[in-house]
């Protein structure tokens, strides 16, 4: 089993599904990545700020800061977040992570 799968049942729980995901991309409905480079995406663009041309990426995405590796108390920790696009989060933050 890998980390991911063990701790991927976090992503089903009530407080994260209807309470803290929502929440947060009510508090912050941005990009908070585009946003430092002078980009406004609400979802709808790439991380460089043209049009996202696949309907499945026209999203925001609730990442955690800290990685969580399976915490349950930084998962739920609503100072531990911010949204990302899918650009940012799949390219860039996770490259990040990987490097450790």
């Amino acid at each position: 089993m890998t980390a991911r799968s063990e701790y991927h049942h976090l992503y089903n729980l009530s407080a994260w599904r209807r309470r803290l995901r929502p929440e947060h991309l009510a508090r912050e409905p941005l990009c908070r990545a585009c946003l430092r480079r002078g980009i406004v995406n609400d979802g709808s663009l790439t991380a460089s700020g043209s049009r996202q041309g696949n309907p499945k990426r026209c999203r925001l995405v609730v990442d955690h800061v800290i990685p969580h590796r399976g915490d349950p108390v930084l998962f739920l920790d609503p100072g531990n977040l911010q949204t990302l696009c899918p650009d940012d989060h799949d390219q860039n933050k996770q490259r990040l992570e990987a490097r450790g």
